[in-house]
């Protein structure tokens, strides 16, 4: 093990590696806005996000207990809050597969709060929100990415803990061998009081390097690949050559998730804490770096949908000219400079969600958007003129036949 750590660039855990072939590690590509919540309207759209309930994780209660409740997410004057209240649960019980083996747990529970989760994880991209964290003891905040089982890996964008609303810590985790146990490398950033005002979280995760900002001020930096010397590479890792891989980076798709922990031991709360208290969201995005050409999709092969990764495709002009069925549980989005053109063929089963929008900044040069969820009846929005009337201007959204 190689651990190595300098002003702004951190390697945990290294490994020496000859790569056998030359590669390009670096995306230049615009970033595109794929994914988004305003939190507009009163209720929490559960086409994006689960809500805990229960106890999501830590079942032995070694770090936090608080029972999660979906009553304790509220979204109210475009705002998303998540409520942590002190009261009394009595006999709350819940079921986990731990070691291959489910488990019943019973216990009895003080405090109450609450979590949210992406339905879809999200690979490579920035990711930022604006946030204001609760202020007292026991409280812990976090804007996290988590892979989860069978592959452990996870960014926390931050974490405040132990007390502190001007610490707060950036990790990551990545369990690199597979044998269940994942390492972690953490820096900490000591910064203003968070809970006095809302600020804007930013990570941008990229296939050579992780960084983290608030509001726009970078607070660290992590590569997957060092020189044997440990510095930094450029864009071009070379056939045999030795570098250092960074052993804790992670690679595979992640969710993201918003919740506050309640701590145990030492800085559990304590009569000092005021309840109910709660962390502010204004807004989450989730960009995409994407090339700026045209879409013509003749056979569904070329673009696979995931059940579990998010599904974009962004073009100047997008057409899709087969039999393409987004299937039940299944998600796409596309996002066009000029056109979307959908031919026949073309279908979104009942229980899918899929959105269109034309967006003229895409490619570098006004949002306007159209959605169909949930099996929507795609004559319903040709029809809905309003929607129509808001989502084209100079652009098109073509679908053939109408009714499809």
């Amino acid at each position: 093990m190689l651990s190595l750590k300098m002003s702004s660039q951190t390697i945990c855990e290294g490994q020496q590696v000859v790569p056998i072939e030359t590669f390009n590690q670096c995306d230049n590509n615009s970033w595109v806005l794929t994914f988004e919540d305003n939190f507009d309207g009163n209720n929490l759209d559960l086409s994006k996000w689960n809500v805990a309930t229960g106890i999501p994780r830590d079942p032995y209660f070694e770090k936090q207990k608080a029972w999660h409740k979906p009553e304790n997410v509220v979204v109210e004057n475009s705002f998303l809050k998540i409520i942590s209240k002190k009261e009394t649960l009595l006999n709350q019980c819940f079921d986990k597969w731990i070691n291959d083996s489910m488990q019943h747990f019973c216990s009895d529970f003080e405090y109450s709060t609450g979590e949210i989760g992406t339905k879809s994880k999200f690979e490579y991209g920035k990711f930022e929100a604006r946030i204001r964290i609760p202020k007292g003891k026991g409280f812990w905040p976090a804007f996290w990415l988590f892979g989860g089982s069978p592959v452990y890996n996870e960014i926390d964008i931050f974490e405040f803990w132990d007390n502190s609303t001007s610490d707060h810590n950036m990790t990551v985790f990545y369990d690199f061998d597979g044998d269940g146990n994942a390492s972690m490398c953490l820096t900490d950033y000591d910064g203003t009081d968070y809970s006095q005002s809302f600020h804007i979280f930013t990570l941008i995760w990229k296939k050579n390097k992780i960084e983290w900002y608030v509001d726009g001020n970078l607070k660290r930096t992590d590569y997957r690949y060092y020189t044997i010397l440990g510095k930094t590479t450029g864009c071009t890792i070379n056939a045999w050559s030795q570098y250092i891989l960074n052993k804790i980076y992670p690679k595979d798709p992640m969710a993201i998730i918003l919740n506050t922990a309640i701590q145990t031991g030492t800085y559990k709360p304590d009569n000092s804490t005021t309840f109910p208290a709660q962390m502010e969201i204004d807004w989450v995005r989730y960009y995409q770096r994407k090339p700026c050409q045209d879409i013509n999709i003749t056979d569904a092969s070329q673009f696979p949908l995931s059940n579990q990764v998010y599904n974009v495709i962004v073009g100047k002009n997008v057409n899709i000219n087969c039999n393409f069925t987004i299937q039940s549980g299944q998600q796409l989005e596309i996002v066009a400079k000029n056109s979307i053109t959908l031919e026949p063929g073309f279908n979104a089963e009942l229980g899918s969600t899929f959105t269109a929008r034309i967006e003229p900044t895409v490619c570098g040069s006004v949002l306007k958007s159209a959605s169909i969820e949930n099996g929507q009846d795609f004559n319903e929005l040709i029809n809905n003129k309003s929607i129509i009337n808001e989502a084209v201007t100079s652009s098109d959204v073509l679908i053939y036949p109408n009714p499809n």
